[in-house]
């Protein structure tokens, strides 16, 4: 469709030119002829057929296999060459004016030379513009691909997590098992349709979150506290799925251990003017605080692969570490 619809333009305009020129070489130019002529008399037949052939030889021919290889000098030295010839052979062949070759190409160059120049441009700025739709959509198929990668990494990783977990209930017998089957699928629902989108509504990706903390809490009683804090003065927005859920899992995967006490997990969520906060933070045990494991660092460089090809210069991320917590800072303008 974008092909045709170039074709026509280009068409449209070629058209529009041409009679362009015949108005401004046979109507407004004076009439030397000595009496009243026509309008059909005025348009010079013995000129047109030799300005079309050479323009569209130079349209068709030399600038595709010249110009646009970047044989500059050769093209330049042809296109001169033959506008002169051409010139040539029309004033003392064709209409043999007997005048010299200074007062023919005074006279009459601009006729040959307005159509190449005119058109040569057209097809300059044509093929610009078509190579920069090209490198635009290679750009596009190369970022989608990236994303498509990222999001095949986040995936399993949500996935496996899970059923291992509903596995480890069912093994100890736990009552709890048929409610964490049933948050597992909704979870699942929400990664294999809706992770494949660009973009998902803010209260989709909210109640994924929700869900997700439920199933968590059923899991981990007796081991975390969980507080999970909103303040969305709209859910009027869209987010990219599978952002928020990454820094989430990090916290309980990577949280302390207590005998005698709860590890806090705390999670803030707001969202004012379209500006999105996220934090995230979790206990760590001391000697593991800094968290310098593979897995971790590879989770936190997907994420910011991911931000910067969806959000580029939309957002802020950074982490802070110490011996006690880790915090998880993120910001996206949603608008």
């Amino acid at each position: 469709m974008m092909m045709k619809n170039n074709s026509y333009l280009k068409l449209t305009i070629h058209i529009l030119f041409w009679l362009f020129y015949v108005v401004v070489a046979f109507f407004l130019m004076p009439n030397f002829s000595g009496h009243e002529m026509t309008l059909l008399e005025r348009i010079d037949f013995k000129l047109l057929p030799l300005v079309l052939t050479l323009t569209y030889f130079n349209d068709l021919y030399l600038l595709p296999t010249l110009f646009q290889k970047k044989q500059y000098a050769l093209y330049g030295f042809l296109i001169v060459a033959i506008v002169l010839l051409a010139t040539a052979l029309y004033c003392n062949h064709i209409i043999d004016c007997s005048c010299s070759f200074g007062m023919c190409l005074s006279q009459q160059l601009w006729k040959f030379l307005l159509p190449v120049i005119f058109l040569s441009l057209i097809h300059i700025l044509s093929s610009f513009f078509e190579k920069q739709k090209e490198l635009e959509n290679t750009q596009k198929e190369r970022v989608e691909m990236e994303l498509k990668f990222l999001k095949s990494q986040i995936n399993p990783h949500v996935l496996f997590n899970n059923l291992n977990t509903v596995y480890a209930q069912a093994v100890k017998g736990s009552d709890n098992v048929a409610d964490m089957i049933l948050m597992l699928s909704e979870n699942l629902k929400y990664i294999l349709y809706q992770s494949e989108e660009k973009l998902v509504s803010l209260q989709m990706d909210v109640d994924f979150i929700d869900n997700y903390l439920e199933f968590q809490t059923l899991r981990t009683q007796g081991i975390n506290r969980i507080v999970f804090n909103k303040t969305i003065d709209s859910y009027n927005h869209k987010i990219a799925p599978l952002l928020l859920i990454g820094l989430i899992e990090n916290a309980f995967k990577h949280s302390s251990f207590k005998e005698d006490a709860l590890s806090d997990i705390l999670i803030d969520l707001s969202v004012k003017n379209g500006i999105l906060k996220f934090k995230c933070m979790n206990e760590v045990d001391a000697e593991s605080g800094k968290r310098e494991t593979e897995g971790f660092q590879i989770g936190l460089k997907n994420l910011e692969k991911r931000l910067n090809l969806i959000y580029p210069k939309k957002h802020r991320f950074f982490v802070e570490n110490n011996e006690k917590t880790f915090t998880a800072h993120l910001e996206i303008d949603l608008k």
